[in-house]
């Protein structure tokens, strides 16, 4: 079996998404997100859902399940082409060990107040080399494939993405690139059977989910994790009823065994085990992302979710939005791994923290006494990609 290439996350880019002009969040390993209400930071998450929406089903749909393109795109300045885009860069592992990165990503070019648009589409490699392609609208071009008409008002990466191993990589990855906003209540509702082994975004699915791991090494290490959440836990498995797949929770206590449902657990032991299948789901997602992952948790528990991302992030990156002190107040929790997310004057930005805070965290300065303090000071200039959306170079794209 040929090696398989392996595709790194390593930043998002929007060009007039909601109250975004020019945003760059690069990521970490483990990168968290804060900022106050109505920020912009579910703004960050939804682009990703909506790039992953257009290559898995369509960008016409994706773009209509929030009202269209005018309710997504920012107002362009009087006398501009509006320009709604979306982009990731990646970093890619080729068979034999040598690296490139890439970026795949597109923009609509659009008139003000009009619904219609066009489509620019792009991949890029540094170095470049002959798996690229760029399109705009009905126009394809790529070094080795010729005869694509690219779909009417939709992406061409889902046309051709299975016919290169570079774009087949992309391809997937954009696919696995997950939203959650996980909901205790759905959980317990049990979906029906058979929707499929990648967790849902509410976490509806995760009894089909959790049998799809059962037995094998991931279920015992989300057991472990979940035994830290849930006292007395000693086993979590499924069964059906009714043609839905429910989950069981088995804890001991003083002796006394007992059965649980999914309806006798705390929504905190609910949506941690939700954290936790999606970072153990398979096939491996190439990027998680949960928004405000205290909800419903015990303070006690957060450092246990975070412990479980720090050893997730081999095979993941994840991305954590909080307004926790306690979650950042674990001693891994690095300026290098936040991200501070600010609306000013009609526009969302993203901004590092400035030098001098980030060598000012310690033991007992943590980014959650900071917070707490309303002291996380970020650098002067938020970050922005190139002016041209798609481009890439050999250092930071």
């Amino acid at each position: 079996m040929p090696d398989r290439i392996h595709v790194t996350v390593e930043e998002l880019r929007l060009r007039n998404f909601r109250a975004f002009e020019n945003a760059r969040l690069r990521l970490s390993d483990v990168t968290f997100l804060v900022g106050r209400n109505g920020a912009g930071k579910s703004s960050i998450l939804d682009a990703v859902e909506l790039l992953r929406e257009a290559v898995t089903d369509n960008l016409e749909n994706a773009l209509d399940r929030r009202g269209g393109i005018l309710k997504v795109r920012r107002m362009a300045a009087a006398g501009e082409t509006p320009r709604l885009g979306v982009a990731v860069v990646l970093g890619l592992r080729l068979p034999g060990g040598r690296d490139t990165r890439a970026v795949y990503g597109f923009e609509l070019l659009g008139k003000p107040a009009s619904p219609s648009y066009q489509i620019r589409e792009c991949l890029r490699l540094h170095p470049e080399g002959a798996s690229f392609f760029k399109r705009r609208d009905k126009q394809f071009h790529a070094a080795q494939k010729t005869g694509v008409s690219p779909p009417a008002g939709n992406l061409v990466l889902p046309l051709v993405g299975r016919s290169d191993s570079v774009w087949e990589a992309v391809y997937d990855a954009v696919r696995r690139m997950y939203w959650y906003d996980l909901s205790a209540a759905a959980m317990a509702a049990s979906s029906r059977i058979g929707h499929g082994t990648s967790l849902e975004g509410t976490g509806a699915n995760a009894g089909d989910v959790l049998k799809s791991i059962e037995g094998t090494e991931d279920h015992g290490w989300v057991l472990r994790h979940l035994a830290a959440l849930m006292p007395g836990l000693t086993g979590i498995r499924t069964e059906v009823l009714l043609g839905r797949r429910v989950l069981v929770f088995v804890q001991e206590q003083d002796g006394i065994r007992r059965e649980l449902d999914a309806l006798q657990v705390s929504h905190g032991t609910l949506r941690g085990l939700g954290v936790l299948l999606a970072f153990r789901q398979q096939p491996a997602p190439a990027l998680v992302l949960v928004d405000e992952v205290e909800s419903s948790v015990h303070p006690g528990g957060l450092a246990v979710l975070f412990d479980a991302a720090l050893a997730s992030c081999a095979r993941t990156r994840v991305v954590l939005t909080t307004h926790s002190p306690e979650m950042l107040s674990h001693p891994a929790v690095t300026g290098e791994r936040l991200r501070v997310v600010e609306w000013k004057e009609g526009t969302s930005r993203i901004y590092l923290l400035s030098a001098e805070t980030q060598a000012a965290i310690s033991e007992i300065d943590t980014v959650g006494w900071m917070l707490r303090s309303n002291a996380l000071w970020t650098g002067p200039q938020p970050e922005t990609h190139p002016s041209d959306l798609l481009a890439i170079d050999g250092g930071q794209a």
